[in-house]
């Protein structure tokens, strides 16, 4: 919904005396409740409503990024409304920046971008109304004059920084050689070029042959990665799984995908050798099975983007395909998945620590053959250990914790592997 002129609106401003301080103190209790979960709030929003974003193919590190963004605008309004600062310094945060050349990258249209500013801007001013209505304040209408003032004009200012800085990007890229790869690269995968000596040719990189692909990404929620990074870490990636000169595409801002020639080399080798590489703090590597010419640079992309998907549910920087594929065909749709948990594991599915201590022993020692020797090697902990908790989790499911119950076992990988996708958090205890 386009907004309204914001000429018409009295200049915001955050510390008028003339609002009282329970008005302030609950428009600052609107956002200081949990910033962090205030972006995410609008983060989902945006997918939600947005096609475009929704549609994009690395849809985990889109929304991740769409996240960080939102967090980071908060952040710069919350200041605005302690008084921290004035309009007058406001710019596009550095992660706005960051996010908006995404958009050019990901070749998503400008007006999205504007879009999704609106509906930012839309959601926290809902919050700030269902805040202020529960007041009896009669200052409350004033209240709302200033926050809705503040965020008119505070989009107003962040987007047109960010319009700048998409058109700058993508007049960058449309003259580089970097997008006549990235074009090339995008209809490969989509299907829309068959000629692999053509296309080889654009991207100075053989299409014949074994191919292994990775996708190197920052984690959205580990520290700032400095630039070059990411390809300096995909190339050393390539060469850990015996890979010659890679193919190396940017997809983003925080994400490189790469691919390599990998003759020789079989999943083995490349999930032992993944699975030994140690990235720098802050940079995941994800990488697909080894597959043979155009088909196979497609297929080993899919699954390394598969693996990329489920990073975040994982521990360890580094993850290929092979070891996570099972999760990831179980976990396709995740409704249906954290359905099957509950159905399966009943009050074993709890959020807290003790129900995920006898789910991680019960899956051990499903996956040890029902051996409580092998369990407790696994779990670093004696065996009578593991068969106290495998009683309690007996006695919590109703039945027998036995190899060959394959739903179970299904349900326990789930759970243990990716619990933050089918296992509801436990709610806080209620104060006092």
């Amino acid at each position: 919904m386009p907004p309204p002129e914001t000429s018409s609106i009295p200049p915001a401003t955050p510390a008028d005396p003339t609002v009282g301080p329970a008005v302030r103190d609950e428009l600052l209790r609107a956002l200081a409740i949990d910033g962090g979960a205030q972006g995410r709030d609008i983060a989902r929003t945006l997918h939600a409503r947005i096609p475009e974003l929704a549609d994009v193919r690395e849809q985990r590190a889109m929304l991740a990024e769409t996240e960080a963004c939102c967090g980071a605008h908060v952040e710069e309004i919350l200041g605005l409304l302690e008084g921290g600062g004035t309009l007058d310094d406001v710019a596009v945060p550095d992660c706005g920046r960051e996010y908006a050349a995404g958009f050019v990258h990901r070749r998503i249209p400008l007006p999205v971008l504007m879009r999704a500013y609106r509906f930012g801007q839309n959601h926290l001013w809902e919050t700030f109304a269902g805040r202020l209505r529960t007041l009896g304040d009669p200052a409350a209408g004033e209240g709302l004059r200033i926050a809705t003032a503040l965020l008119f004009e505070y989009v107003d200012r962040v987007a047109r920084d960010a319009t700048e800085v998409y058109q700058d990007e993508r007049d960058g890229w449309i003259r580089s050689a970097a997008a006549v790869r990235a074009e090339t690269v995008e209809a490969l995968l989509a299907g829309e070029e068959h000629d692999v000596d053509v296309a080889g040719r654009r991207l100075g990189y053989g299409l014949r042959g074994t191919h292994t692909a990775l996708i190197v990404s920052a984690d959205p929620a580990g520290p700032s990665v400095a630039p070059g990074v990411l390809e300096r870490t995909a190339r050393a990636a390539v060469a850990a799984v015996g890979g010659g000169e890679p193919l190396l595409v940017p997809s983003s801002t925080t994400a490189v995908r790469a691919w390599a020639q990998t003759p020789g080399v079989d999943a083995d080798e490349v999930d032992a050798r993944i699975a030994r590489l140690r990235p720098v703090p802050g940079v995941r590597v994800s990488v697909g099975r080894p597959a043979d010419d155009l088909d196979g640079f497609r297929v080993s992309h899919e699954e390394a983007r598969h693996a990329a998907d489920l990073h975040g549910d994982l521990q360890g920087a580094a993850a290929s395909y092979r070891s996570v594929e099972l999760v990831s065909l179980l976990g396709a749709d995740p409704e249906r998945a954290r359905r099957f948990v509950e159905r399966e594991l009943g009050p074993l599915a709890r959020g807290d620590e003790v129900a995920a201590g006898l789910r991680e022993t019960a899956l051990a020692f499903l996956d040890h053959g029902g051996s409580h020797i092998g369990a407790a090697a696994s779990l670093h902990v004696h065996k009578n250990t593991v068969y106290t908790r495998i009683r309690r989790a007996e006695r919590e499911l109703g039945v027998p914790v036995a190899p060959g119950r394959a739903a179970l076992h299904a349900a326990l990988t789930l759970a243990v592997r990716t619990p933050g996708r089918v296992i509801a958090p436990t709610p806080p205890a209620p104060p006092g």
